[in-house]
This record gives C-alpha cells, sequence and structure tokens, in this order.
C-alpha cells in the first residue's frame, strides 16, 4: 500500500493562494495586488510573492522602482532548494500598504531579462517562499506568469495550496486558455475558488454609457461556466495610469467603482476559503496515483507569454 505524504507547507502562513490564468495580460497581477491590499486594510497579515520571473510588474505597480541592472554578485537569486535557512540568513520582504513583498524584480532592474528554463523556475519560486522571512501571515499570495508549465508545476507537485483564482478577460480567447488553467489544477486537486473576469466592460465618466471593450464571448465553456464568479472588474484607465505610478486602485480611488468591485471580489474569496475549512487536505499519493502533475509541462515549448 502506497504510503501518503502531506504535502509542504510554508512555515507560519495559514493560506497559500495562487492567482493565475492561462493566458497572458488579462490582469492577474492587479487582481493580486488589489486582493492582498484590500485583505490587509481589512486587519489580515498578507504576504505577496510575484511568482514571474520573466516578467514580474508587482514592484512597479506597488512603488518600488529597480531603473539600474545589476551585474556580478548583486544579481544572485536563490536557486538551491534549502528549506530548514537559519532565521539570520533569510530575505527580509519590503512592505508596501500593509503587505509583505518579494519579487525577482527587487533583484534585477527593471528593463533586464532573466531566463531561466522552466525546471530552474520553479525551483526558484519554490526557494523564495522557503528564503523569505514573511513572518506570520493569515495570506500568502503568488502570483503566476501565463500558461500552465512553470512554476505551476512544482507548485502543485510540492505544495499544499489552500485554493486557486482564475482571472480572465470577457473574450473567448482569454476564456480558452483559462479554461485549460482551471483543467490543470483541477487535474491535480487544487481547489479553485472561482474565477474573476477582469477588464469586463467601462462604463464612461462622462455619459455614463457602458462599452464592451472586449467582444464578450458567446461560447460555453463548461468547465469554466460552472464556476463561482468571484468579480466582475471594470475597465478604468485612470486605473491603469494609477497603478503604473505605484498607486493600486483599492488605495488611490477606494471609493471608486474598480475598487468597490475589487473589495466584492475579495469578500468572496474570504467566504469561498471559509467554505473549504472542513475539506480534507491534498495527500501526495491523490497525484502520484494518477500521475497527472505532469500533464502541465506538455505546454512548455508554446510561447503564450504576454505580460
Amino acid at each position: 500500500m502506497q504510503s501518503r505524504t502531506q504535502y509542504a507547507r510554508v512555515e507560519q502562513v495559514d493560506k497559500l493562494l495562487v492567482v493565475g490564468s492561462g493566458k497572458g495580460g488579462v490582469g492577474k497581477s492587479t487582481v493580486s495586488v488589489n486582493l492582498a491590499i484590500s485583505l490587509a486594510k481589512h486587519g489580515a497579515t498578507v504576504g505577496l510573492l510575484d511568482g514571474d520571473a520573466y516578467g514580474p510588474s508587482i514592484p512597479i505597480m506597488l512603488g518600488i522602482r529597480k531603473r539600474t541592472a545589476s551585474s556580478g554578485t548583486e544579481a544572485t537569486l536563490p536557486f538551491a532548494e534549502r528549506k530548514n535557512i537559519p532565521q539570520a540568513q533569510k530575505i527580509k520582504p519590503l512592505v508596501r500598504y500593509g503587505v509583505k513583498i518579494m519579487s525577482v524584480g527587487f533583484f534585477i532592474g527593471e528593463e533586464q531579462a532573466v531566463a531561466p528554463i522552466p525546471d530552474v523556475l520553479g525551483l526558484l519560486i519554490l526557494q523564495l517562499l522557503y528564503s523569505v522571512d514573511w513572518g506570520k501571515l493569515d495570506y500568502l499570495i503568488i502570483d503566476l506568469p501565463p500558461g500552465t508549465s512553470e512554476p505551476q508545476a512544482t507548485l502543485c507537485r510540492e505544495m499544499q495550496l489552500n485554493g486557486a483564482v482564475l482571472v480572465t478577460t470577457p473574450q473567448d480567447i482569454a476564456r480558452i486558455d483559462t479554461a485549460k488553467a482551471l483543467a490543470m489544477f483541477q487535474n491535480v486537486h487544487v481547489p479553485v475558488l472561482g474565477v474573476v473576469q477582469n477588464m469586463d466592460g467601462f462604463v464612461c465618466p462622462h455619459c455614463g454609457e457602458r462599452a464592451e471593450i472586449f467582444p464578450r464571448s458567446q461560447e460555453a465553456r463548461n468547465l469554466l461556466d460552472e464556476l463561482p464568479l468571484l468579480g466582475s472588474i471594470p475597465l478604468d484607465p485612470v486605473a491603469v495610469v494609477n497603478s503604473d505610478k505605484g498607486h493600486p486602485i483599492i488605495v488611490s480611488m477606494p471609493e471608486s467603482p474598480v475598487a468597490q468591485a475589487f473589495r466584492s471580489m475579495t469578500a468572496n474569496v474570504v467566504a469561498a476559503l471559509d467554505t473549504r475549512k472542513t475539506a480534507p487536505e491534498r495527500e501526495m499519493s491523490d497525484v502520484q496515483e494518477e500521475g497527472k502533475c505532469t500533464m502541465i509541462k506538455e505546454e512548455t515549448d508554446l510561447d503564450d507569454r504576454k505580460d
């Protein structure tokens, strides 16, 4: 009989969440940032890990700029996997808007490229989980890169994930790729809390007329359509400008319709997690018996990155 090994947890972290999508450019980082800040504003202790080593955008969204490129030891990233790191050697996260932040973007210039091979990328993100002095957290959110390869594969294989939030935009091409991400998480028994539909229409500030920026999909995506809708976030150009300046909409315009939509989304995420409190945790054999975790490597060669 095969032994049943529990997945790993990050020390002192109550809930580990991932925000992802099979599609690039749908606003995963925007959702991650505003979700993290909204949780913090409601009294939770929150950490946010930027899991996109190719194009880390969390630092800019939070006003943390590193314009000069790093070289030599300044650009060294923690690749070797070590879990029992002495406290004194752990990396201190930066704190913005009450959220503890870590990103590969802190180690390199904002226009500097880093291109780890996919397998190494998974180990890098895993190491950041262990190397950072997160302290005691109610929530640790990982903003994933696009696609269904790494670091998703490593996180699914190694970590106890309490939930995944999927982000899409209304058009069919985004919903197709998001459905792929949904299938990936379901195949490895990661609970998907629901979907956030971002850039869902635009309300003119002058006349109040609503316009659909993206053509709304007319095709059913059965698995995706069955998910709870965690939030419908309208598009607001002012929110985009503020985000580029490091002022997330939940902070810079807290009474705006977009900020209200993010607060509603946050409440739905918390409620979805609460309903799963009595659900049993994933066990390692759940994936090993089916051999499905490796399926997320199948699309490694596809260049679907757009953010």
